[in-house]
């Protein structure tokens, strides 16, 4: 690993704790301001971060923003997770906004994973309609439809697994069930 990195690095922990300690990272046209002077590669850099940590959050509004200077991150299924556990209102969130990218989303899946969207659906009835269409967009993903059924053991498996999506599966993608 080059020095530079090191030191990109380095400088994105500082930026990311200063944000975080003066409660700035709310607003992320704060953050622009703040990151303004920082080198290019230190931009760029910490904006991929800000734009997972906001999908996280299930912040929206600033995921937008940053979605809007060109930052981009590789999504894993831990994100949807975290962000799934951030959903409190029945406003659109990450989740819905992201929708192909949940869907496509091709990660391994952790049963802790699974285990923790379901116990977050089953432990807040007053939620559940808002985690509704989150939670049959992560219906609609192929990988976790194929660890569901090959995990049938698991009690969030029957919640999980989409039986339509199953069957075309085993039409089209047989090799995934093995």
């Amino acid at each position: 690993m080059s020095d530079r990195l090191h030191e990109i690095l380095g400088q994105i922990g500082s930026i990311h704790t200063e944000l975080i300690n003066t409660n700035k990272i709310d607003d992320a046209d704060t953050v622009f301001e703040f990151i303004e002077d920082c080198d290019s590669d230190v931009k760029e850099h910490y904006l991929n971060l800000l734009l997972q940590y906001y999908f996280q959050k299930n912040d929206l509004e600033n995921l937008k923003k940053v979605l809007l200077v060109g930052a981009k991150f590789d999504m894993r299924f831990e994100d949807i997770k975290e962000a799934y556990l951030n959903i409190k209102s029945n406003s659109e969130n990450v989740i819905e906004f992201m929708e192909d990218n949940i869907i496509f989303l091709k990660d391994k899946i952790e049963s802790n994973h699974l285990e923790a969207i379901y116990d977050y659906y089953n432990q807040n009835e007053e939620l559940q309609v808002c985690l509704e269409e989150a939670t049959e967009l992560i219906k609609k993903n192929r990988y976790i439809c194929a660890y569901c059924y090959k995990n049938k053991d698991k009690e969030f498996s029957k919640f999980f697994l989409n039986e339509d999506l199953l069957e075309s599966l085993k039409r089209d993608l047989p090799y995934l069930l093995d």
